[in-house]
């Protein structure tokens, strides 16, 4: 926990410099400081991200953000004092209670951080990412090794910016750190909620009803938790500045929605937002049109290469768009045997040859966790036109609604999972709530209890076989007292790793017992053999290095059976 703590001063020291840069850019004023530390991880993102063209993000790329830090702090001096002034300030005008809830789930978030990853995606793909970011910045395909590879959200660059590779495995946190400046936002959303004015600002509050279901996302490094919650601070303010929205308003909210599409693609459908907000209020936004442009095109930008880079394809793993012709390019027919379609959403159940009402069906009779959230998603759909009916706001909620139905829409035809929907579960749901129960004291109870039974599989072996068929997650990673210094590895996978050497392929495997995905930390290059295998004898590719050195790369070659 000491440990982490200690990373957490860095990150926030990090972040409040590159947001209070962030916002002299762009000539954002007025900014809450939780939303500047917001848009300082969106802007060190952006400088990670393509230092990781040219470098690897290691010791070296530490002591220039740490010179570039002290400058930043010298030179914003008065900037730097005052937004930290604001945030103590926020703190204190909290009441009581509402200040010990925030500590209790600032210490519970810490010791969540100090505990193994739950995720299974952080063995498949969040540590190798990482890993490789670090030792080699942006490797030309990479997604030839392993497709998963090729996904690299700029989450991933942005932890291996935090993660100091060069002191220890254990620095993981990023996500823990989003939580508790997230969570201080939303307890101040429900310490000012006063006689319904402000609904919307109590619903952004509320999010914490669901602690118990995110603080799984808080060991790992997941691009999904900045989603979660993210995603309804733009709903807030796009519903609170829908007809009124200055240029300042507009500035955060293009920033967000860039930010999340740029961790996350799948979370696309934002952009909608943006577009409407820039109709609605197209005179008084106009003036500004060349910032908003320069800043999506860099993001746009950086982006597109990166895709180009690890994969060849500009919007990987969609094969349609192939106007690359490197010869690191993934081939279609691995594409292929990856695209996540409906099986994965259907927890491997083939339905390929199933008709429409079939496929529905079995995606809302899923078992456990993935049947219920599915099936709380339709129900939702289908009773909140009714809220919107009965709500002041309808023009902004419809709109929302309507990218609910397109989301799932999207998904259905890619990986209807409910995670990939499960921000617009929360909104939904959060709104029907405030729209019957407006107290404000019921709220709190109702936050602070699912704080509460957050902190008991952090301190307790829970058996998650109620919720999951997963025999890889099956238990939570409880805390233990070693962890309040030093927080456990980035791993929990207990394996050895073999040499293997196939058709002129050299990698290391996790043993046999591993799961076919999973890569854990193994040393560069890792791959799990059963896919090697796999894809040699159904698809005759084989990885092969570029050249003799790793950092230029990998190719799929075809091999002769």
């Amino acid at each position: 926990m000491l440990l982490i703590f200690l990373s957490w001063i860095y990150i926030f020291i990090t972040t409040k410099n590159f947001g209070i840069l962030f916002t002299k850019v762009l000539g954002i004023r007025d900014c809450h400081p939780i939303t500047l530390q917001i848009l300082g991880l969106l802007s060190y993102t952006i400088v990670t991200s393509f230092f990781a063209f040219f470098f690897r993000i290691n010791v070296e790329y530490y002591v220039f953000i740490l010179v570039l830090n002290v400058i930043l702090i010298y030179s914003n001096r008065n900037d730097f004092k005052t937004h930290s002034n604001a945030l103590i300030l926020l703190f204190k005008k909290l009441k009581k209670h509402y200040k010990f809830l925030y500590l209790f789930l600032f210490l519970i978030v810490l010791a969540q951080s100090s505990t193994k990853p739950y995720l299974i995606d952080n063995e498949t793909y969040y540590i190798q990412t990482i890993k490789w970011i670090n030792e080699f910045g942006y490797v030309k395909g990479l997604a030839n090794l392993h497709m998963f590879l090729g996904q690299n959200s700029s989450w991933h660059a942005l932890q291996a910016g935090f993660n100091f590779p060069f002191l220890s495995n254990f620095y993981n946190d990023l996500n823990g750190f989003l939580f508790t400046i997230f969570g201080l936002w939303a307890i101040e959303k429900l310490n000012n909620y006063n006689n319904r004015e402000n609904i919307q600002s109590f619903n952004l509050g509320l999010v914490l009803l669901f602690s118990l279901f995110l603080m799984q996302f808080v060991n790992a490094p997941s691009p999904d938790l900045i989603i979660f919650l993210i995603t309804p601070y733009i709903f807030y303010l796009f519903i609170s500045k829908y007809k009124n929205t200055t240029i300042n308003d507009f500035k955060i909210i293009l920033s967000l929605v860039l930010f999340l599409c740029f961790v996350k693609v799948t979370i696309i459908v934002l952009s909608v937002l943006v577009v409407i907000l820039f109709i609605n209020n197209f005179k008084v936004l106009k003036g500004k049109l060349l910032q908003y442009l320069f800043l999506s095109i860099i993001i746009l930008g950086l982006f597109i290469v990166k895709n180009a880079i690890v994969s060849g394809y500009l919007f990987y793993p969609i094969a349609q768009i192939d106007i690359l012709s490197f010869d690191w390019k993934v081939p279609k027919e691995l594409l292929e045997f990856y695209e996540p379609n409906t099986i994965e959403g259907m927890s491997n159940i083939d339905v390929s040859q199933l008709g429409l009402l079939k496929k529905i069906k079995v995606w809302l009779t899923l078992p456990k966790l993935d049947g219920l959230f599915n099936k709380i998603f339709v129900l939702l759909l289908i009773i909140f036109p009714w809220f919107i009916y009965k709500n002041k706001d309808k023009s902004s909620l419809l709109i929302i609604y309507l990218l609910a139905i397109i989301q799932l829409a999207i998904l259905w035809f890619t990986s209807p999972q409910y995670r990939f929907f499960f921000v617009f579960v929360s909104f939904l749901a959060i709104q029907v709530f405030s729209s019957i129960i407006k107290n404000k004291k019921i709220g709190f109870y109702l936050v602070m209890l699912s704080i509460i039974l957050s902190a008991i599989p952090v301190l307790i072996t829970v058996n998650l076989n109620a919720f999951t068929n997963n025999n890889f997650a099956m238990e939570l990673n409880t805390f233990k007292i070693k962890n309040i210094i030093v927080p456990e590895e980035n791993t929990k996978i207990k394996t050895e790793f073999a040499k293997f050497y196939i058709d002129g392929f050299e990698f290391y495997s996790p043993s046999e017992d591993i799961f076919f995905w999973a890569t854990g930390n193994g040393e560069l290059p890792c791959v799990n053999k059963k896919q090697i295998d796999y894809i040699k004898y159904y698809y005759n590719y084989i990885p092969q290095l570029r050249t003799n050195d790793l950092k230029n790369g990998f190719k799929s070659v075809l091999i002769e059976k």
